[in-house]
């Protein structure tokens, strides 16, 4: 396995590499050893086809269909994926993977943007463990998918890089592909983007916008939160941003249940004039810096708030959101997420990452648990 360029983006937790290699995933080696092998697959389909990565795995005798029929965590409801259990000690030998994280996004493979966000809500949903925090994948998609490289490159880098620059406890990310025809494109792509991610000045600001009428603590006539992010660069090193605090909650929920989340804000403003809330996020346009901006607006926040449903469990967004504020919470080494079961029944099981934090009930919405969940926050 060849190593075609990479990045060094230096952060507080440690330095994390993106690399570029050309090779065979089905044959790493040993000095490039991983954690997770990320692949995708057709919905429930893992035949065989010669010249995909499933083939070449089959052919040297791991069966990714076989993992698939046991799996350890199966999320393809909620994030479109699962987890394997750990491959025999002989096969972690062999392979020099421990685990297979597969993604399978069926028709949405036709949108790189949206694709790239949901195999890192994947990544990220495992990524707080440090038994996976090298991983290694092919770029997913230009394959029997027949996605461009060009379109799924630097998505794919975009968004790998946001992630590791807010400290995601991932150490490296092995992008690889397979010829050498492709290897060429690859590193022009990749080059092009190490240069355009280079910060032009000393410092960026993002802006946090705020939806008038929303209860947020800020200067009369000034709708937009500014939020300098220092950003040094050397060579192809680039800094971490470091967060202010300018908000007491954050509310992260899913936007059929604005009535109750505005109720709850209203109790909760009544009993408290002077607290800051974020929580309306309407005016924050969708696209490419929508997640800078929630997650900025999160790194300034003492608390996040999430109210569980079944709809903010479908809602990519929310588990952006989630994610966030998981990431802030690591990296600060302290208590930053509260949930509130807003709606489901008793017996509805949470997704892991979010089933293992204690909730305030206040299901079915009710007023009157809402109310009983402000004064237990604000004790």
């Amino acid at each position: 396995m060849k190593l075609l360029s990479q990045i060094n983006i230096e952060r507080s937790q440690g330095s994390a590499l993106i690399q570029l290699l050309q090779g065979d995933l089905s044959a790493i080696p040993t000095e490039h050893a991983t954690d997770l092998l990320v692949m995708s697959a057709f919905p429930g389909d893992y035949i065989a086809l010669k010249g995909s990565l499933i083939y070449a795995l089959n052919k040297k005798g791991l069966s990714v269909e076989a993992l698939a029929r046991d799996k350890e965590i199966d999320l393809r409801k909620q994030l479109d994926c699962w987890l394997s259990k750990p491959l025999s000690s002989a096969d972690q030998k062999k392979f020099n993977f421990k685990k297979i994280l597969c993604f399978e996004p069926g028709g949405k493979i036709k949108q790189p943007e949206e694709v790239v966000g949901d195999i890192f809500r994947c990544i990220n949903s495992f990524a707080f463990d440090e038994e996976h925090n090298e991983l290694a994948m092919p770029i997913i998609g230009t394959g029997y998918q027949q996605v461009s490289l060009q379109k799924m490159l630097p998505a794919l880098l975009q968004v790998c890089y946001f992630w590791l620059n807010n400290g995601l406890p991932i150490k490296s990310v092995k992008l690889v592909v397979h010829n050498s025809e492709k290897a060429k494109e690859a590193v022009q792509l990749f080059e092009e983007f190490k240069k355009n991610s280079s910060p032009a000045q000393d410092e960026t600001e993002i802006a946090v916008p705020a939806r008038a009428g929303s209860p947020l603590s800020q200067p009369s006539g000034d709708r937009t939160k500014k939020m300098k992010r220092p950003l040094k660069k050397t060579a192809t090193t680039f800094k971490t941003p470091s967060a202010k605090k300018g908000y007491d909650y954050f509310l992260s929920y899913a936007h059929v249940h604005s009535k109750e989340v505005q109720l709850f804000v209203d109790k909760l403003k009544k009993r408290n004039s002077n607290l800051s809330v974020f929580y309306d996020k309407d005016s924050i346009p969708p696209g490419g810096l929508w997640i800078q901006q929630i997650s900025a607006a999160i790194q300034q926040a003492e608390k996040v708030l999430i109210f569980l449903s079944p709809d903010y469990d479908k809602s990519p967004v929310c588990w952006d959101e989630f994610q966030c504020a998981k990431l802030m919470e690591y990296n600060r080494k302290k208590n930053i997420i509260q949930t509130v079961y807003l709606y489901g029944h008793k017996e509805t099981e949470m997704p892991v990452i979010m089933g293992i934090y204690s909730y305030i009930d206040c299901r079915e919405g009710s007023s009157k648990k809402l109310e009983q969940c402000v004064r237990q926050l604000l004790k």
